[in-house]
């Protein structure tokens, strides 16, 4: 496992755990790994891009989440099974801002 991949999971180890801060910061840093290693428009990043923005959604960056999602939306192919979650993450939160 890569360096990148083992930040990932430790951020999903503590997304588990409910510690959303720290994810925060072993995702942002998986990430900067991966764009490093492939290249910042490369699907390969997708998984890390993803987590990133699902983390700053639940700790309502909105504005982050926002652009994670639609820097997401870029990378993903028009068919990718990740296209249906993305919708309804951001509906939700274009839902969350209009009730604010």
């Amino acid at each position: 496992m890569n360096r990148a991949e083992e930040l990932r999971t430790l951020a999903s180890t503590h997304v588990e755990c409910g510690d959303y801060e720290t994810a925060l910061e072993y995702a942002r840093r998986a990430l900067m790994i991966q764009e490093r290693a492939v290249g910042r428009d490369n699907l390969a990043i997708a998984p890390f891009i993803h987590e990133l923005a699902m983390i700053h959604a639940v700790l309502d960056h909105e504005g982050e989440a926002r652009n994670m999602l639609g820097r997401l939306l870029r990378i993903l192919p028009s068919q990718h099974p990740l296209l249906k979650e993305i919708d309804l993450v951001v509906a939700e939160l274009e839902r969350a801002l209009t009730a604010a």
